[in-house]
């Protein structure tokens, strides 16, 4: 049974990761076309606009896992991919940037299909294949994020931003139809421990270690997120502006995919803490590396050792969680970590928009080295402390 709902949870989360990620990466061009000419400005609003959802998810996160325990995972799942249909539908009709912000906000409140999906198959796969299966569903995010940007680069330059919102969100939609055709969950309301609050998964012992370290990830990458579109604009001379940002992101992003799946498995074996301790001192020298290109090849190398470095960080947490979570209240575990990491994902544009405005778009690039290199430290702090009791 675990096998099918797995399956059927990593091509849907391909799907919804193709959907948002076929014009989400152009937001920052996107709202040239909304009226916001300067490139600080842009910078400033994509810091605004890419930091919203964050908030609102910051907020609905734990709401969604205690529903996801009381009502099922697999209703969560399909739910957070209807939601995403509608949102980029939404984001088709705006009209000026304000209303792209409601959007977004909405976006954060409705949606979490990242979440919702590992939720899913975490609460179904045996603990011993839970790095490779967590792994695994990471990797589908990474599969999306190069199939939509290559793909959605080229339909923005040939129909148009809003189209491509519009396709995306069709495609989202298709996800969510898979996951309630095809996915298994033995759900059984009677099971559910109604005595297990947030506050009892709060004092579980390794709960504010995956937290920080889930909330730091976040963090430290979305800082990039507002410069990066921007830093390729100002070393490219290409009129295929969109193809070539989706070029870069979608190859890197199929790197990220296979060192997914690949350090997902090694950490059953060495250990989750050291794996997320060697991949933040690689990403923080090839975020380090952003900041001297001057070329899109340049740029290229260094995302793809970035992408691929952050990518064993993520299943290696959730399946930290997986291990201190109690069954029958996983879905909240991951709901109130989620809920807490996102305010990384929420106040890390915001960081990176306005250190780009004020001191120039390669600055955040910079500060993400830095973080990354002080939280490789402070794991290795961690893992030697609990002397190795996550190792397991």
């Amino acid at each position: 049974m675990w096998k099918k709902t797995f399956i059927s949870a990593f091509i849907a989360q391909i799907l919804s990761i193709v959907g948002f990620s076929f014009a989400m990466p152009f937001l920052p061009f996107f709202i040239s076309e909304l009226g916001i000419k300067e490139i600080s400005e842009q910078s400033y609003w994509a810091g605004i606009i890419l930091s919203a959802s964050g908030f609102t998810f910051t907020i609905f996160s734990p709401l969604w896992g205690h529903f996801a325990d009381k009502y099922g995972k697999k209703v969560m799942v399909v739910r957070s991919m209807l939601g995403g249909t509608l949102v980029l539908f939404l984001m088709s009709i705006v009209k000026n940037v304000k209303q792209l912000l409601i959007c977004r906000l909405l976006q954060g409140a409705l949606t979490g299909t990242i979440v919702a999906s590992v939720t899913l198959v975490a609460s179904v796969v045996p603990v011993e294949k839970s790095g490779f299966t967590l792994g695994m569903m990471q990797a589908a995010v990474s599969i999306g994020n190069s199939i939509g940007p290559l793909i959605g680069g080229f339909l923005s330059d040939k129909f148009g931003y809003r189209n491509t919102f519009r396709i995306g969100g069709l495609i989202i939609l298709l996800g969510g139809i898979l996951v309630f055709l095809f996915a298994e969950e033995k759900f059984n309301k009677n099971s559910i421990d109604e005595k297990i609050s947030f506050k009892d998964i709060i004092k579980i012992n390794g709960f504010w270690i995956a937290t920080l370290i889930m909330f730091s990830v976040r963090l430290s990458n979305t800082i990039l997120n507002p410069s990066f579109p921007l830093v390729v604009k100002e070393i490219t001379f290409s009129e295929k502006l969109n193809t070539i940002t989706g070029v870069i992101m979608g190859v890197a992003a199929i790197v990220e995919g296979i060192s997914a799946a690949l350090l997902g498995n090694i950490a059953d074996k060495i250990g989750y803490l050291r794996m997320i301790t060697n991949c933040f001192i690689l990403a923080s020298i090839a975020s380090l590396g952003h900041f001297f290109v001057n070329s899109p090849v340049q740029l290229l190398f260094f995302r793809i050792l970035f992408v691929g470095s952050v990518a064993g960080i993520l299943p290696a947490v959730n399946s930290l969680i997986k291990i201190i979570a109690d069954d029958k209240s996983i879905g909240k575990a991951y709901g109130l970590v989620t809920s807490i990491s996102m305010l990384g994902f929420a106040f890390g544009p915001l960081i990176g928009g306005y250190t780009g405005k004020i001191l120039g778009i390669r600055t955040p690039f910079l500060i993400t080295s830095i973080f990354h290199a002080l939280l490789s430290f402070t794991v290795i702090k961690i893992s030697k402390n609990k002397g190795g009791i996550y190792e397991d």
